[in-house]
């Protein structure tokens, strides 16, 4: 299963990839298709897709999708969804590493970056569970508060291999939290929904 990396929408795998995307997350927990596009063009982030070469190929193009781009000493994992329909076969965590692979090669990055809900309940619980299984450690007990989404959130972050040495000291939640809201500024600075 190729990993493909999308810099425009007009690829061939977006369909795909935006499908994934669309049923995995909210309208209002997901950027606009618009932004997405404008995030591409100016090198903000990549959309990242395990892409079908099999027989599945015809029914589910791609497989798992993430949009990743970086912020302060990290690639930020802004979203990383599977079809639902081939979960719990590895592919989340198979998409990961493959982010892990592309940011050693193509990055100054010292670790991959996640925000992940933090309220309780049983899905909360199973993402934090996710996270965890792929080597991504909590720094402290820090929860974040948006003010246009009612969910706590709490970040989350994996060291990339060697580079270690970047994340001293090891960064707390706050330190964490900068990096992601400047890696959302950057995206939204400018931006407006009629594009």
């Amino acid at each position: 299963m190729p990993l493909h990396i999308l810099d425009r929408l007009d690829h061939p795998l977006w369909p795909a990839a935006r499908a994934i995307y669309e049923r995995s997350f909210p309208p209002h927990g997901r950027k606009p298709e618009a932004l997405l596009r404008r995030m591409l063009e100016r090198g903000q982030a990549y959309v990242f897709v395990l892409a079908n070469e099999d027989s599945q190929a015809r029914l589910h193009p791609a497989a798992a999708m993430a949009l990743a781009g970086p912020g302060g000493s990290g690639l930020i994992v802004d979203y990383l969804a599977v079809d639902p329909t081939l979960r719990g076969q590895g592919l989340g965590s198979r998409l990961l590493d493959e982010l892990e692979r592309w940011a050693l090669e193509r990055t100054t990055a010292s670790a991959l970056v996640i925000e992940t809900e933090a309220g309780a309940g049983k899905e909360n619980e199973g993402r934090r569970v996710f996270w965890e299984r792929a080597g991504f450690v909590a720094p402290d007990g820090h929860v974040h508060r948006y003010i246009w989404v009612p969910e706590p959130y709490a970040a989350m972050y994996r060291p990339l291999p060697g580079r270690e040495g970047g994340l001293l000291p090891p960064p707390s939640g706050r330190q964490l939290f900068r990096w992601i809201e400047g890696f959302h500024a950057r995206a939204y600075r400018g931006f407006r929904e009629e594009e």
